[in-house]
C-alpha cells in the first residue's frame, strides 16, 4: 500500500489521522491497460484497422469501467480486530488479529485477500501492512509492549479493488481498539513490618477477638469481595450474601495513597500510550505496582486511594459509581486486578482551591500557586536537601526549630485541607481507615500536604515516599508533613524503587534524599 494516512497527536494525546483520500485510483495494472489501449488508438489511426480501434477501446475503457463501478458500487468492509489478552503487563507481548469481510453484493467481491494499513503506535512497533484473506484465515500480529499505559491500535485502511483488479479504492474500515498495558512490579527488599507503623499500634488489628471454628464472624457481601469467602449457611439463614469477615489481628493493613493531581507532576510531558504523563508519575504507578504486589504477598490487606479519596481502578472497571461504592481493600486475591487497573492512571487536574488556603502561614502555601514548581526556598526545605535518609532532621515536631504558625500543617487545624476538600478524610472516617499510611506523589506543594493531613488524621503520621522533578529539589510539602511527624524520602525518577523502600521508615520523622 503506497499511500499512508498521516497521523499528528494532538494536545490531549488522541491520535489525530488525516481524512483518508477515497479517490478509486488505477493500479499498475489499470496503468498498462490505459499505455496499451492508447498504443492500439495510434496503430489503429496508422493501419485503418477497425479491429485494433476496437482492442483500443476495449482497453481504455476497462480501467475507467472499473473505477465508475467503485463510486457507483460502493464497496463495505468488515474488519475486526481481536487482541489476545487485552490487558498485559510491560515486557509480555498480545497477539492481534485482523478478520476481514466483505459486505458488498457485488459478484466476486467475497474472494481474495485484500491490503490492510493497520495503524500501530511507535512504542509497538509501528504502522503494519497485512494481506488478509476475505472470509478467510485472520492475519495476526505480535507487539510487546515495554512501558505501562492504554495504547491505541487503529483504525485501519484497506485498500479494494474491483474485480479484475483495474482500479483500486482505501477505505477506513475499523475503529480503533485498546491495549492496556499494566506496570511491571519490581521485586523489593523485606523490611520490618513497623517501618511503616509511625503511629505505633494497628487498632483495627486488637478491637475484635480472633473468632474460633464455631463462631465465624461474618458480613455482608460487599463489591469486590471474593466469592470463595462467602458463607453459604449464614447466607440462606440471613436471605443475602454473607462472607466471612477475616480475622483481623491476622492480617496487617496499609492506606496505600497516590497522588493524581496534576500539579504533583510538573515535570516535562511525556505519554503513556494515549494518556498524558511524566517521568516522575511512571515512577510513582511503578512503585505503587510493586508496592502493592510486595505487601499483599505477605498478608497485608491495602487500601489503595487517590488524594481526593477515590479507590485505584481495578482492571475492567470502568463504571464510576461502582468504584466510588466498593470497598477499598486489595489483598492477595485482588492484587493483580488491582495492578491492572493501573494501566489507566494518569494525572488528573486539580480540583479548584478555596481562600481558606491563603491565610495559612508560608509564603510558597498561598491558594492557586503550586510551591513545589516555583516556590522560594526555606530553612526547613534546605534542611531536609542536607538530610541523610535515616539521620533525624533539625526540624522536628517538637524541637526548638518548629514553629506551628510557620510550618502550615503543624498545628491541628491544617488551612486549606479543613475547608476545600473533606471527600478523602470522608472516606477515611467511612471505611474506618486507622492503619498506616503510605504516601507516593510528586512536587508535593504545602497546601497538598496540609489537604493529606487533614484527610489522613484517623490514622495519625505516615509515611510518604515524594519523586522530585530535579535531584537538587525537595518538594516544598515534605516540610509539612515532616512537621506533622510522617517519615519522608525524597527520590527522583533515575532513584531504584527498591533503594526508595529500603530506606522508607529508617526513623521517625526523617527526611532522606536519595540521589
Amino acid at each position: 500500500m503506497s499511500r499512508r494516512p498521516e497521523t499528528v497527536r494532538t494536545e490531549d494525546g488522541e491520535r489525530a489521522e488525516q481524512p483518508v483520500d477515497s479517490r478509486a485510483r488505477f493500479t499498475g495494472r489499470g496503468w498498462a491497460f490505459l499505455g496499451a489501449g492508447a498504443l492500439c488508438l495510434l496503430l489503429a489511426t496508422w493501419l485503418g484497422r477497425k479491429d485494433v480501434l476496437a482492442l483500443a477501446l476495449f482497453l481504455g475503457g476497462a480501467p475507467l469501467f472499473a473505477t465508475l463501478s467503485l463510486y457507483v458500487v460502493k464497496p463495505r468492509v468488515l474488519l475486526k480486530r481481536g487482541v489476545d489478552p487485552a490487558l498485559v503487563t510491560a515486557g509480555d507481548s498480545a497477539v492481534v488479529r485482523l478478520r476481514v469481510r466483505h459486505r458488498s453484493r457485488r459478484a466476486g467481491s467475497a474472494a481474495g485477500a485484500v491490503a490492510v494499513l493497520e495503524r500501530v503506535p511507535e512504542p509497538l512497533g509501528g504502522d503494519r501492512e497485512l494481506n488478509v484473506q476475505a472470509g478467510g484465515e485472520p492475519a495476526a500480529y505480535t507487539v510487546r509492549p515495554r512501558r505501562r499505559g492504554v495504547y491505541a491500535l487503529g483504525p485501519a485502511t484497506v485498500r479494494v479493488a474491483d474485480p479484475f483488479g483495474l482500479a483500486t479504492e482505501l477505505l477506513d474500515a475499523s475503529e480503533r481498539t485498546s491495549l492496556h498495558v499494566a506496570p511491571d512490579p519490581v521485586e523489593l527488599p523485606e523490611i520490618r513490618a513497623d517501618r511503616l507503623r509511625e503511629s505505633g499500634t494497628d487498632p483495627a488489628r486488637t478491637a475484635q477477638p480472633q473468632p474460633g471454628p464455631d463462631n465465624v464472624t461474618v458480613r455482608e457481601y460487599r463489591h469486590g469481595d471474593p466469592v470463595r469467602r462467602v458463607h453459604w449457611a449464614a447466607s440462606a439463614k440471613q436471605g443475602t450474601l454473607m462472607v466471612r469477615q477475616e480475622d483481623p489481628r491476622s492480617i496487617r493493613r496499609l492506606s496505600l495513597l497516590l497522588d493524581l493531581d496534576d500539579t504533583a507532576w510538573p515535570g516535562e510531558r511525556q505519554w503513556a500510550g494515549v494518556l498524558p504523563s511524566t517521568a516522575e508519575f511512571e515512577w510513582a504507578v511503578s512503585f505503587t505496582a510493586a508496592v502493592l504486589e510486595h505487601l499483599t504477598q505477605r498478608e497485608t490487606a491495602v487500601h489503595a486511594l487517590d488524594t481526593r479519596g477515590r479507590p485505584l481502578p481495578r482492571g475492567g472497571e470502568d463504571d464510576d459509581a461502582a468504584v466510588r461504592g466498593r470497598v477499598t481493600a486489595i489483598d492477595d486475591d485482588t492484587a493483580e486486578d488491582a495492578r491492572h487497573g493501573l494501566a489507566r492512571v494518569r494525572p488528573l487536574p486539580a480540583p479548584g482551591r478555596t481562600a481558606g488556603a491563603a491565610g495559612t502561614g508560608g509564603s510558597s502555601g498561598t491558594a492557586g500557586t503550586d510551591g513545589g514548581r516555583g516556590g522560594s526556598v526555606d530553612p526547613g526545605r534546605r534542611g531536609i536537601v542536607r538530610t541523610v535518609s535515616g539521620r533525624r532532621s533539625g526540624r522536628t515536631a517538637g524541637s526548638g526549630g518548629a514553629d506551628p504558625g510557620s510550618v502550615p500543617g503543624a498545628g491541628p487545624e491544617t488551612g486549606a485541607g479543613a475547608g476545600a476538600d473533606d471527600r478523602l478524610a470522608d472516606r477515611f472516617d467511612r471505611d474506618g481507615l486507622v492503619h498506616p499510611v503510605l504516601l507516593v506523589s510528586g512536587d508535593l506543594d504545602r497546601a497538598g500536604a496540609q489537604r493529606i493531613l487533614h484527610g489522613t488524621h484517623r490514622a495519625g503520621a505516615g509515611s510518604a515516599v515524594l519523586v522530585a522533578s530535579a535531584a537538587d529539589r525537595v518538594p516544598d510539602g515534605a516540610a509539612v508533613l515532616e512537621a506533622a511527624g510522617w517519615s519522608v524520602v525524597v527520590v527522583t525518577a533515575a532513584t531504584a524503587p527498591e533503594e526508595a523502600w529500603a530506606h522508607l521508615g529508617t526513623g521517625p520523622r526523617t527526611a532522606g534524599a536519595l540521589r
